[in-house]
């Protein structure tokens, strides 16, 4: 076998067995699963195998090749939110879809103006570096918040399903800011930076219009005409042909600087009126995502983190609070406005906290484009592992229920209180 076959097989077997293992061991714990996948990845895939590595282990060396790690685990967040595409209930999506809307707005303004703000006056830089590094704070890792909203039971909630339609804005509006910024910032010499947005928002409309529109009425035409579902003969047709298509679709949507994952969830979303498919590829995709490829993902986002980076300063743990509190009180803000109380508008706003694809891109092209370095890239790598970690703790934290005898005291003493009025009611009626 090839060195790069055997680097996939040694980190497939070492990060699935850790993360596996490690995720039972919290959610027989009562935490979540999502933190036991990531500290396998802090673990195994990160310190501990880089010491052994540095110290002369081939094997070990091999394995920790970041860019086979961070290629193959990406099928697990496609995965992830194709699956929630496919199962979320549009209807509930439409109707929360303005609110959602209003709230995202709220969020990335405030956001973005705590980006800028930090970037000019903590981290001290020009203008154009806050501009820039203002659209790091708006984005939001939809799949963390998917997966812990549903081991929680709580993804179908109005609350849950509100912070996922959220999420799917915020992404959106992160990668319209980009691509405008890009465009405005870093065209070419001699080039229309207008020319450049217009033809960026224009690729991205069609891309759109071709995964939620187009596509599945392809496949509709060939089933209806030509039964290539229905009478294949090859086993698991539909499954093999429709992650070929989820997977191309991400290829060619980061090839364009979009967000695969968001075009991944938008891809399920499509399919669901397609129930010849959908009855097909949904059982054994959520079993191989499920069991395999989302805990490597995971895994891989853990082992991302590494101790001998260079150390946490002070600047760095005030960007990331800064971060964090921007973004959770735009959320609260805008979800107060629309019509939520406290506890509800508290649980999207930490439901919206974690970033990480979008938010790496977003410092990548920083640093392609020598607007960023090293140091501000790291401080957006940190932004997501602290995000990544504390938002399933407190997603859970937010959405206990009270107990019962909490419950049923707070009732006796609601009865008490009214009694006690009625009482001294009648008695100044008798007076």
């Amino acid at each position: 076998m090839s060195e790069q076959v055997l680097r996939i097989l040694l980190f497939i077997g070492i990060g699935l067995l850790s993360a596996r293992i490690l995720g039972e061991i919290f959610e027989r714990i009562k935490l979540s699963s999502i933190l036991g996948e990531l500290l396998a990845g802090v673990l195994i895939g990160g310190p501990i195998f880089r010491l052994f590595g540095d110290k002369g282990s081939e094997v070990l060396a091999k394995f920790m090749d970041g860019e086979v790690l961070e290629q193959f685990s990406q099928i697990g967040i496609l995965l992830l939110l194709f699956i929630v595409g496919m199962e979320i209930n549009i209807g509930d999506l439409r109707k929360i879809g303005k609110n959602s809307l209003l709230i995202s707005l709220l969020e990335v303004t405030t956001a973005l103006v705590g980006g800028i703000l930090t970037g000019y006056f903590i981290i001290k830089q020009d203008i154009l570096f806050a501009i820039f590094f203002g659209t790091l704070f708006t984005a939001t890792s939809i799949g963390v918040t998917v997966r812990t909203l549903g081991s929680l039971g709580k993804l179908g909630s109005k609350e849950g399903q509100t912070t996922l339609s959220v999420a799917v804005f915020d992404d959106f509006i992160a990668l319209l800011l980009v691509l405008v910024l890009s465009g405005a910032l870093f065209a070419p010499e001699g080039g229309n930076w207008i020319l450049t947005i217009l033809k960026d928002l224009g690729f991205l409309a069609a891309f759109i219009l071709f995964v939620m529109f187009i596509l599945p009425r392809i496949l509709n035409f060939l089933e209806n005409n030509y039964n290539i579902f229905s009478s294949a003969k090859t086993p698991y047709f539909a499954l093999g042909i429709i992650f070929g298509i989820l997977v191309l679709i991400n290829y060619f949507a980061e090839e364009l600087h979009f967000s695969g994952v968001v075009m991944a969830f938008l891809l399920g979303l499509s399919l669901q009126q397609n129930k010849l498919i959908i009855g097909e590829i949904k059982e054994p995709i959520v079993k191989f995502g499920e069991g395999i490829f989302i805990p490597l993902f995971f895994f891989s986002v853990g082992s991302n983190f590494d101790f001998t980076s260079g150390g946490i300063s002070f600047i760095m743990v005030l960007v990331i609070l800064l971060a964090i509190l921007s973004k959770g009180i735009g959320t609260f803000t805008g979800s107060r406005v629309v019509g939520f109380n406290n506890r509800s508008a508290l649980k999207i706003a930490v439901g919206t906290s974690p970033r990480a694809e979008i938010v790496l891109v977003i410092a990548g092209i920083g640093v392609q484009h020598g607007i960023f370095d090293s140091n501000v890239y790291t401080i957006a790598i940190m932004l997501v592992f602290v995000t990544v970690i504390m938002t399933p703790l407190l997603l859970k934290l937010v959405y206990r229920e009270r107990k019962k005898g909490d419950s049923e005291l707070a009732s006796i003493i609601e009865e008490k209180i009214l009694a006690e009025t009625s009482v001294e009611h009648e008695d100044l009626k008798k007076d």
